[in-house]
């Protein structure tokens, strides 16, 4: 009986996922002025997925504590207008309205499994990018697989928060060892 409750429980563990992988170029923690968010890349066959994913993390972010800067304009764009990089253009924009660092994101999956349970699955990665040198650094990746009666809304939320919360920039609310009241 015993061992049937555990296979049953590991079967059941086993639905919900998520992986986390992070890494900084020095790992030091970040002093963060001012963050540009731009629209994530949509590399998925969801057409909203990158706004989706884009405002989760925007929420996360504010909810880190983490300054953000964020305009409808830039919230609005497509992902086929996107520019990365240091010669790209939302490296101008972060430079022109103060901003320290820019939040690059690609989503690379958001939709529902092809299995018998069409659980929700999300998989995003994020990457700081210092707005005066273009350099990367601080770089992660996460996945998520909801389970039973959750929806790509609550993965997605599961992925970000987990992300944003390794992010290491100073005073970040989400990062491990803090507590938010």
């Amino acid at each position: 009986m015993t061992r049937l409750l555990i296979l049953v429980f590991s079967l059941f563990l086993s639905g919900c996922a998520h992986v986390v992988t992070t890494g900084s170029a020095t790992g030091q923690s970040l002093v963060i002025d001012r963050l540009l968010l731009p629209p994530f890349v949509n590399a998925t066959d969801d057409e909203h997925a990158s706004r989706a994913v884009t405002e989760m993390t925007g929420s996360a972010l504010v909810q880190a504590g983490i300054p953000l800067y964020q305009t409808e304009e830039l919230v609005l764009r497509t992902a086929a207008d996107t520019a990365q990089g240091a010669d790209g253009r939302y490296a101008e924009i972060a430079r022109s309205v103060g901003a320290s660092h820019l939040l690059i994101g690609t989503v690379h999956e958001y939709r529902y499994k092809t299995d018998l349970d069409g659980d929700p699955a999300v998989g995003i990665t994020m990457r700081i990018v210092s707005a005066s040198t273009g350099e990367t650094v601080w770089q992660g990746t996460s996945g998520n697989v909801g389970y039973a009666f959750a929806s790509l809304t609550s993965a997605g939320q599961k992925a970000v928060n987990r992300l944003v919360g390794e992010m290491p920039v100073t005073g970040n609310l989400l990062r491990k060892g803090f507590r938010l009241k």
